[in-house]
């Protein structure tokens, strides 16, 4: 008890730990986002594009979170435009995104002077260095997301039924998709800083894929999503100090591992 009571007491401790609360709760919106617009190609194009806003961030010496944060929305703007009037492809634009970002992040590391464990953390996330200004990122990030839910609750819940049915009701769907694909945007960046630009999908798209096998309808699916997001979050947190591995990968297991349990006993009903 007195260790466990002298690592809360640790202010680098509490801010991975308060981070991974406020992640678990509003990120798991974000991967119901994802799968009911069919954004998973797009996503991966918004991420690399962090990635290289994070490298040109190092690069000058600035807080990575910043520079990603402004290159995801940069490119999540592109990508609403292109995908309005349709699904988003993994090919073309995205493609060319995709590829692009990743070549110049390269070149910025294998160019500069920017360390390579400050590289490493950019792939792999580094939650308990988190400074006080990234906690405060990911505590604004993840109130704009639950606020942006609570206000559009209804116009979200048509455009994600259908965006042309949307329109047609009067519902401001452009504006909202907008809104959607900006939150996801700034979801993907901030989740960056916390599990690293290859497990985002640890907080976002495990903990939703969780809740859509228990869930039926639209709030059961956004509660039961932050349910399995606080839980997978601290379920890891706890089992990267027990078992020694990386904070984010044990996310990632926690997750899969549900998933698992969770689809086994769904078929089992069956």
């Amino acid at each position: 008890m007195s260790e466990l009571a002298s690592l809360f007491s640790m202010p680098f401790f509490s801010r991975a730990l308060v981070a991974l609360l406020a992640s678990g709760l509003s990120f798991p919106v974000l991967g119901t986002f994802i799968l009911n617009l069919e954004l998973i190609p797009a996503r991966f194009a918004v991420m690399h594009a962090g990635l290289l806003g994070a490298a040109v961030g190092l690069l000058l010496g600035f807080n990575a979170s910043f520079p990603a944060i402004a290159a995801s929305i940069l490119a999540g703007a592109g990508i609403a435009l292109l995908s309005w009037r349709g699904r988003v492809s993994a090919g073309g634009s995205l493609g060319l995104i995709m590829t692009v970002s990743m070549g110049l992040a390269f070149i910025i590391f294998y160019k500069s002077n920017v360390q390579a464990i400050e590289a490493f953390n950019l792939f792999w996330g580094s939650i308990l260095t988190l400074s006080p200004a990234d906690l405060r990122l990911a505590l604004i990030s993840s109130g704009a997301i639950l606020i942006f839910l609570c206000g559009a609750y209804k116009e979200i819940q048509i455009v994600l039924y259908d965006r042309e049915l949307a329109w047609a009701v009067g519902v401001r769907a452009k504006l909202v998709y907008g809104g959607i694909m900006l939150s996801v945007c700034l979801g993907i960046a901030v989740a960056m800083r916390i599990t690293g630009a290859l497990l985002v999908d640890a907080v976002t798209l495990l903990p939703a894929l969780a809740a859509r096998r228990l869930g039926k309808h639209f709030p059961a699916i956004i509660a039961l999503g932050a349910l399995f997001g606080t839980g997978m979050n601290l379920a890891g947190f706890a089992a990267s100090f027990i078992f020694d591995i990386p904070v984010s990968s044990a996310i990632i297991l926690v997750g899969a591992l549900t998933l698992l349990i969770l689809s086994g006993g769904k078929h089992g009903k069956e």
